[in-house]
């Protein structure tokens, strides 16, 4: 019997067919029997799957022929495969299903293409060009077609030239792309916070512009962690916009020795916000240490207001408060 697509299916593309011959209900109780790697196979191979007839069934596997070759033509597109397995998917995750742990990216292209266009171009730029012609090509043509006029007109011909002769690839190889081009774009990793926090206060310590300078490269090769670092940015300043709430939780882990140094030289209004968080007996000692300043050398003020932001910094990165709302966008 004559075969319509191009090569042998691979093991994973036939499971998606047989998967689709089944119908969703019966297929739906052997999905949930994969495990995540299994499942992230599937979605991966349909990726690179050709549209499979009714006839081309009866070749993967006989036992399906009169079920399969009776009726409506059967007909097994990728999109039906990735669409069926993704809803289960979802079917088990409002179930409280153990498979929840499996993370399907099938919008990280969407998410790649709402990225500005100076960030897209810096990082496919980055990239080897194999990588970013495949890159550009799952942009979509009107994405890609606006990225590729911000490129210069070499990088922009060899690019075009290399989607043109672009073979198919492997699900395997799809699969460490995507992982690839999650991590370095989109995947702020829990356990970088002391990263964040580092990075954020060397930040807090340069001049506006060179702070600025610095966040704006970040962002080019690597946006996600530039906006997690770009929300910890915090001056001393910057407490007069910190809520009631994330103030008291700050001053209860603050000595009041080293609130009454950070406070010699404030304005009325810092002093009032951090007065107002300390408990009644630290408030009365703070006051009256105020009322009778010391001649304290400006780096020991200096010094106590950068361990009070550091403190900040690291209430934020461990979720204890939020200051993404505090300094400028």
């Amino acid at each position: 019997m004559a075969s319509g697509h191009s090569r042998p299916l691979s093991g994973p593309e036939k499971v998606g067919v047989l998967l689709l011959a089944l119908g969703k209900q019966r297929a739906s109780g052997l999905l949930k029997k994969f495990n995540p790697e299994e499942l992230n196979i599937l979605v991966r191979s349909a990726e690179v799957m050709p549209t499979i007839s009714a006839a081309e069934l009866e070749e993967i596997v006989e036992e399906f022929e009169a079920q399969c070759g009776q009726g409506t033509p059967f007909l097994g597109r990728p999109e039906d495969v990735r669409r069926l397995v993704t809803d289960v998917i979802t079917e088990n995750r409002s179930s409280g299903d153990p498979n929840d742990q499996f993370v399907t990216r099938q919008d990280i292209w969407g998410q790649l293409a709402a990225l500005p266009d100076d960030i897209l171009c810096a990082h496919f730029q980055n990239q080897s060009p194999q990588v970013a012609a495949y890159y550009l090509d799952r942009l979509g043509s009107e994405r890609a077609s606006t990225v590729l006029k911000a490129l210069p007109v070499p990088v922009r011909n060899d690019l075009l030239s290399r989607i043109l002769g672009m073979g198919q690839l492997s699900p395997q190889v799809i699969e460490a792309l995507e992982s690839g081009l999650h991590e370095e774009l989109f995947d702020v990793d829990r356990r970088s916070s002391d990263k964040y926090v580092a990075l954020a206060g060397i930040l807090n310590n340069m001049d506006k512009e060179d702070s600025a300078q610095a966040l704006e490269f970040l962002a080019s090769v690597k946006p996600k962690d530039a906006e997690a670092i770009r929300k910890m940015l915090f001056k001393f300043e910057d407490l007069l916009r910190l809520p009631v709430r994330a103030m008291t939780v700050l001053m209860d882990g603050i000595p009041v020795e080293r609130t009454v140094l950070a406070l010699q030289g404030a304005s009325p209004e810092i002093q009032a916000k951090v007065l107002a968080a300390l408990a009644p007996r630290a408030r009365r000692m703070a006051e009256a240490e105020l009322q009778s300043p010391a001649n304290v050398p400006q780096r020991d003020i200096a010094d106590a207001r950068r361990a009070i932001v550091d403190s900040v910094l690291r209430l934020s990165a461990e979720g204890a408060i939020d200051i993404s709302g505090t300094t400028p966008l």
